[in-house]
């Protein structure tokens, strides 16, 4: 690849020589060389490109499931540095599927391998991540309880009275390709709040099949005349990945 010199860049094609921009600089390079598309599905050579493509295909599609089943916790919240963390690790997941063969690895699988399971377990949505040390998610009552929890360790934020805590659990179901979040109450704690164990029991229908993904949210909130506004800002809340099975 080589830089153009001139007062005025030349973008286009000339004499076998590709001019274009790249990150704001005119460059050039010598014109074909890439794949294309017809190629890439018929060459021999290119099964390993058509294999990451079906994989890399089969994650995206699956992270946004997820995510979008998270919109009440998440909300609008647009990071692209998650979209990239989300990514990598489904695609780490995928590769924890040892049954499947190349090309065909499923998220599915991979959740059902220990190494798969871990990679998720302790995932932070946010820059705000709770210590949940003294946390057990029980999974055959949906619930999930935060064992001596103590307000008073929290740095609580300027303005902020009350800590909020939310579980949910989400029912990934692969087959169907759809997603339900169900969830708990809230619970919330006054800053000077005495410690406390703090129990969120979920509601999961009967029949609801897939793999079930438990998430703790949580948010500073500020008490007005009784009613409750939680804070939005990514240090001001978090959501948690507390348990797979």
């Amino acid at each position: 690849m080589a830089k153009q010199v001139g007062i005025v860049p030349f973008v286009g094609t000339l004499d076998g020589i590709n001019f274009y921009m790249r990150k704001g600089k005119p460059v050039a390079r010598k014109a074909g060389g890439g794949f294309n598309g017809s190629a890439i599905k018929k060459c021999a050579s290119m099964a390993r490109v058509r294999e990451n493509s079906t994989e890399f295909g089969h994650c995206s599609r699956v992270k946004k499931l997820f995510k979008d089943s998270l919109f009440p916790f998440l909300g609008k919240l647009r990071n692209d540095e998650l979209q990239r963390r989300l990514m990598q690790l489904f695609l780490k997941i995928k590769d924890a599927d040892k049954v499947s063969e190349r090309g065909k690895r499923q998220i599915g699988a991979g959740l059902e391998d220990v190494a798969g399971k871990a990679l998720l377990d302790g995932f932070c949505f946010t820059s705000f991540c709770l210590p949940t040390e003294n946390g057990v998610y029980d999974a055959t009552a949906s619930a999930y309880t935060l064992h001596s929890f103590a307000p008073k360790k929290l740095e609580f934020k300027t303005g902020a009275t009350h800590f909020e805590l939310q579980f949910g659990v989400v029912v990934l179901d692969l087959v169907e390709h759809k997603a339900m979040l169900y969830k708990s109450e809230v619970i919330r704690v006054d800053k000077d709040g005495a410690v406390e164990d703090v129990v969120l029991p979920v509601v999961v229908p009967k029949g609801v099949n897939g793999v079930r993904i438990a998430v703790l949210h949580y948010r500073f909130s500020q008490e007005v005349n009784g009613d409750f506004y939680g804070f939005q800002e990514q240090s001001g809340f978090g959501l948690k990945v507390v348990g797979v099975g």
